[in-house]
């Protein structure tokens, strides 16, 4: 599947400001966080931005469509006047899109994962992403970053990885995957002060199959 991964915000838009961070910057790292683990599942990405860069709502919109990408996907920390609000919610156009469950699942694992309410799918045809793509399109609003208790674990990479981690289980799943934890291990072998020696056994360790094996 191709991947559209939205990261709200960026360059003069900051999107919502806590009181050390902001949306733009948050939504990048977990959203790149995302991606990897995608593309580690043989997913294929595109996404609105690589750093804090601006782009219009529109810009993102013709990009997925012009790639023709299957689901687009909005990411977003949420904000309030009222500093106690939390919670996760996810937006859809409507109650027959294709990714009501998805969206609907997104909630439920994301309020367990970083104890948070559950605030559940809501409906909007204002969102521009939402009503412009030709794709089927969520918007994720993470949690709040007004709210201080929240905010603090987003200095955590663990919390970071946590969210990105539960976000694309369900991304996964909803495509009949799963996330691929599989480590790859390094095997350093020799040290040499004749270069030549060096370039020997590398030539002997690809004769065994090991193509990618290279000189440090």
């Amino acid at each position: 599947m191709k991947w559209y991964l939205d990261f709200g915000h960026g360059g003069k838009d900051p999107g919502a400001l806590g009181e050390f961070s902001k949306e733009s910057d948050v939504v990048l790292k977990v959203g790149n966080l995302i991606k990897n683990t995608l593309e580690k599942s043989n997913e294929t990405i595109i996404t609105s931005r690589t750093n804090d860069t601006y782009h219009t709502l529109e810009e993102r919109v013709n990009k997925a469509n012009k790639e023709k990408c299957n689901y687009f996907i909005s990411i977003h920390l949420n904000s309030s006047s009222n500093k106690s609000v939390r919670g996760c919610e996810v937006w859809v156009y409507d109650k027959n899109s294709k990714l009501y469950n998805l969206s609907k699942n997104i909630c439920n694992s994301l309020s367990k994962s970083i104890n948070t309410k559950n605030r559940g799918v809501k409906i909007s045809k204002e969102f521009y992403v939402l009503r412009k793509t030709t794709m089927p399109a969520l918007l994720i609003e993470i949690d709040f970053i007004s709210n201080i208790e929240f905010e603090k674990n987003l200095s955590n990479s663990y919390f970071l990885e946590n969210i990105a981690n539960t976000i694309s289980k369900e991304l996964l799943s909803f495509v009949n995957k799963e996330v691929n934890n599989k480590k790859l291990y390094r095997v350093c072998i020799g040290a040499f002060e004749d270069s030549e020696n060096a370039i020997n056994l590398k030539n002997k360790a690809i004769s065994k199959g090991f193509s990618d094996a290279y000189i440090i």
